[in-house]
């Protein structure tokens, strides 16, 4: 049976909006119509996906249930980092050195991934590669840092740790007791992106179609049938790329995830003098909390920042004193914060902070849990959705497909996961005390 996600009924208006290209002329799909390969979801993944197989040669007919770039993928943070969450050594111990390192390997290439896309298809998406900031506010963190650097750096990429005057020069606070750069990492607009993919799917070929949900897939005569409102689509291959906002198209498969709401805050232009004190070489930046801030500078001089807020839910008002309190500690010269506006939407969640491509059945594919990861990794398993339309053996992909895993109680997940962000905050918030007690300068 077919169950929807609640969410917001409109692109919010985020720091991407403007600056993210107008949006496709696309229509809703009547009728019927057939394809070699038919992509459900109009986020990066899917459009990514789109793309590449028309590119290859494929008749694509791609389905989005409002507008392209909806979802998380027009509404996050705009970093893109060249690694995911895990350290390589845990990777290599989870997958096995054959496949962890294909898979650290590839999310090493995101960014440039991401870049020769924009290149070559002359996407306006602001990209750029300034580097990314990870800040430490523990000594354990400034450890985990410091193992992290030595990776890299022993394999000669421009990383480096920075000490605690070095870490406030780069990022206009003293607050962390340090940090560390990663050169390769990139920040962009993600819904310039995502409508930029899009546009070139068309242009290799593809057929988009917006305000047009997937509402049964069944198999038929040996192919795939995906009916909607007022039409339907019968393909070879279908390959779902609906992420956070899954929903009960395939039986069980919303229970592998959960999603979270994320919050988005922006101030005002801030003053020049002030703008010129935060993190001043254009990087984005993160910290080491367990509810981390990622923060950024946009070129008009507004601050984006993360936030808390209900994470399940219609869209509900954001923890305005404990989001805003927490920039001020680390930027006091911002004084009285000014925000412009805010916005919300899902990510996708699971146990292992993990992407997962699955094999729902021959010729049905899924991928499935960016965990905050998403625009360079999104990007690259779309692209392997399309290798696999081409021929390519599941086997063969970054990470080979596995078995979908529901979430256990997955009904008392919602509950749980509030606990434990509020244990997070809690956690976090004692840290920062014996932070502040131990080093006076961050306060």
């Amino acid at each position: 049976m077919y169950l929807p996600i609640q969410d917001d009924s409109s692109l919010p208006r985020t720091a991407f909006t403007a600056g993210g290209g107008a949006e496709l002329a696309s229509s809703v799909l009547k009728g019927s119509h057939t394809a070699d390969v038919l992509v459900v979801g109009g986020g990066i993944g899917g459009c990514s996906a789109a793309l590449h197989a028309a590119e290859g040669g494929a008749r694509v007919v791609l389905l989005e249930a409002n507008k392209i770039g909806w979802g998380a993928s027009g509404r996050n943070g705009g970093h893109v980092a060249p690694a995911t969450k895990h350290d390589p050594d845990e990777i290599i111990a989870r997958y096995g050195a054959v496949a962890g390192q294909r898979l650290i390997d590839a999310a090493e290439e995101g960014p440039k991934v991401v870049a020769d896309l924009v290149t070559r298809h002359a996407i306006e998406c602001e990209f750029s590669v300034p580097g990314i900031i990870s800040a430490a506010h523990t000594p354990t963190a400034m450890q985990a840092m410091a193992k992290r650097v030595d990776y890299w750096a022993s394999r000669g990429r421009p990383v480096e740790m920075l000490d605690r005057r070095q870490a406030a020069d780069m990022i206009g606070s003293d607050y962390y007791l340090g940090a560390w750069i990663d050169r390769r990492g990139a920040k962009i607009n993600p819904l310039g992106f995502v409508r930029g993919l899009a546009r070139a799917a068309v242009k290799a070929g593809a057929s988009l179609y917006e305000g047009t949900r997937a509402l049964k897939i069944e198999k038929q005569s040996g192919k795939w049938l995906v009916k909607t409102e007022h039409g339907e689509v019968q393909a070879d291959m279908v390959f779902l790329c609906t992420n956070a906002y899954t929903d009960g198209l395939w039986p069980g498969l919303r229970q592998t995830i959960v999603s979270v709401r994320a919050f988005q805050f922006m101030t005002r232009p801030l003053r020049d003098n002030v703008r010129k004190t935060i993190l001043p070489g254009g990087q984005p930046m993160t910290d080491s909390r367990r509810l981390l801030s990622g923060i950024r500078l946009h070129s008009d001089g507004r601050l984006q920042f993360g936030g808390r807020g209900p994470a399940f839910g219609a869209e509900g008002e954001p923890s305005w004193g404990a989001t805003l309190g927490r920039l001020q500690k680390i930027f006091p010269q911002l004084g009285e914060i000014e925000t412009d506006f805010w916005w919300t939407g899902f990510m996708a969640m699971n146990g292992d902070n993990s992407w997962h491509i699955h094999e729902l059945a021959p010729g049905l594919l899924t991928m499935l849990g960016c965990n905050g990861r998403g625009v360079a990794l999104a990007t690259i398993y779309g692209r392997e959705l399309a290798r696999y339309a081409r021929g390519t053996p599941a086997a063969d992909f970054v990470l080979p497909p596995d078995a979908p895993r529901r979430i256990f109680a997955h009904g008392l997940v919602e509950p749980f996961v509030s606990g434990l962000i509020r244990y997070y905050a809690l956690r976090d918030a004692a840290e920062i005390r014996r932070l502040e007690r131990d080093n006076p300068a961050s306060t």
